[in-house]
């Protein structure tokens, strides 16, 4: 055979071109933005690149109160205390695989190409994003120890009422109360669980009023739905409000979603769909679990 008529097998036919790549990229930011619960809820905070491991964050505790005297004399000076923590920033990865042959035939065929293995391996990051945004680490999932809304340490709580939804609106003005108590006075936002956003989908009886109206008003910072909450037992029966501000709680990222391929030995694409990203929890006040929702 001479060498003349050889070709680079693979080397053409497994890597994936800029159009390819386009088109790859736009079905996984299609797939994943709907499962994104907590990143809507979550103010960014973006590090300088994805080298960072761990990451330090303030909670920090009032001043003394202001003075009130007749002429304005004397000083009344002290500082806020910032007690420090740190957070690890981890990989959150999914890895899948490209055929040559796939490549090839979409190229010959005029087809767009099959990204259902990309698609779900994005999905399946979205979703452990979400858990660790909302959850974090709890007795069903190891996370590295990191702290999510519903896990974080020095958060309020408020004991349902329970008889939901007759109840649902005074458990989440009670939920309200315990944040502007602790002076987060909002606008405040609503995490719940599929099946009790379910719940609110009711009439209220003799009206033709679904509680969800009459709850909206409350929060103005949005109601959010996500089966990746939990509590830090295990159980599904709570509910968070929260009053999202980048001073209370942000998402740290050091990577944002991103596609990674490498061709192997046997000319196909090994890919890995991940991101570097963590929860940062400043103000556990500004969070209140409802528990025991019936």
């Amino acid at each position: 055979m001479s060498l003349k008529l050889m070709s680079k097998v693979g080397m053409d036919t497994a890597q994936l071109t800029d159009e390819e790549r386009i088109y790859v990229d736009s079905r996984i930011v299609e797939t994943v933005e709907p499962v994104m619960v907590g990143r809507r809820l979550f103010p960014v905070f973006t590090l300088p690149h994805a080298g960072f491991i761990t990451v330090r964050g303030y909670k920090r505790t009032s001043m003394s109160a202001a003075r009130i005297s007749l002429h304005g004399q004397g000083k009344n000076v002290d500082r806020s205390e910032k007690e420090h923590f740190d957070i690890t920033v981890p990989v959150l990865h999914k890895e899948f695989s490209l055929w040559w042959r796939d490549l090839e035939a979409s190229r010959s065929n005029g087809l767009p190409l099959d990204t259902q293995e990309a698609e779900d391996a994005a999905r399946q990051v979205a979703e452990e994003e979400d858990l660790l945004l909302l959850t974090g680490q709890y007795a069903g999932w190891k996370a590295l120890g990191i702290e999510g809304l519903a896990t974080a340490t020095g958060r309020n709580t408020e004991a349902s009422a329970g008889a939901w939804p007759a109840n649902a609106l005074t458990d989440l003005s009670d939920a309200i109360g315990k944040l502007e108590a602790a002076n987060h006075m909002g606008p405040y936002a609503a995490v719940l669980r599929s099946s009790w956003a379910a719940k609110l989908r009711a009439l209220v009886t003799n009206t033709a009023t679904k509680w969800i109206t009459v709850i909206q008003d409350l929060f103005k910072a949005g109601i959010y739905v996500s089966d990746n909450l939990y509590t830090s037992a295990a159980g599904v029966d709570i509910g968070l409000v929260v009053e999202p501000s980048q001073e209370n709680f942000e998402m740290v990222i050091g990577r944002d979603l991103s596609l990674f391929t490498k061709q192997d030995e046997d000319m196909n694409l090994q890919c890995k769909v991940h991101e570097v990203v963590a929860p940062r929890i400043k103000r556990p006040k500004s969070i209140c679990e409802i528990t025991g929702l019936t």
